[in-house]
């Protein structure tokens, strides 16, 4: 058997992950039609980034006829393998699938599951290997890998060292509070609502629109 024509480029890799993410999470029935419009619409690049984050979403970040959709940016700087690509990929399609407020928690563990991981993926830091996703999903992703031909990154520093990448949490995907995503102390996802005592009650909630009055000064809760 002869060797596959390496003719796929890095943007074609990582494009055509998402089409096979997308197209096994819609025949196993965990996105629906419109969820796959909303991750296949989003703007996909292969970029240089900063030495930082393998990856970064940024929502309602691009205006292309169908709506505001989200910018999705895999960083060639930080990239490991092929492997890790592909599972960047599918970790920030996780964002697009659960949206904002979800940050690093529950809902995006959970949305990386729908699209393709077989275990609760981390924030950062995360060790990728094929068996982190579903057998018909890696089996697909060796195939479109091995056809990648247009090189590999080989950054250096100004020094001439090799690049040393320390991946933090996407910074768009920390839910709107902050969240723990980023480590202890980096804030709550809850909100904070105090009444007009001279020394405020304050209560964290979930909600935007939280409705309720402080019975010792009769005022009601705002957001602080």
């Amino acid at each position: 058997m002869s060797a596959p024509t390496r003719t796929t480029t890095h943007e074609r890799f990582i494009d055509q992950c998402r089409q096979a993410i997308v197209s096994h999470a819609l025949s196993i029935g965990t996105v629906t039609a419109e969820q796959a419009e909303q991750l296949l619409h989003a703007k996909l690049l292969y970029g240089v980034g900063d030495g930082s984050y393998r990856g970064i979403c940024h929502y309602d970040a691009w205006e292309n006829g169908v709506g505001r959709v989200a910018v999705v940016e895999i960083a060639a700087i930080a990239q490991e393998s092929w492997t890790q690509l592909a599972g960047t990929t599918l970790h920030e399609l996780g964002h697009v699938l659960a949206g904002f407020a979800s940050g690093h928690g529950t809902e995006w563990k959970d949305a990386a599951v729908q699209l393709g991981f077989v275990i609760r993926p981390a924030a950062a830091g995360q060790i990728y290997h094929l068996a982190m996703f579903a057998p018909a999903l890696r089996a697909q992703i060796y195939a479109l890998a091995a056809k990648i031909g247009d090189g590999h990154p080989a950054f250096r520093t100004f020094g001439g060292a090799p690049l040393v990448v320390k991946p933090r949490p996407c910074s768009m995907g920390v839910g709107t509070r902050g969240g723990t995503s980023r480590g202890k102390g980096s804030g709550s996802r809850l909100r904070l609502w105090e009444c007009a005592c001279p020394r405020p009650v304050k209560v964290r909630v979930s909600s935007d629109d939280f409705r309720a009055h402080c019975d010792l000064c009769n005022s009601a809760f705002k957001r602080a």
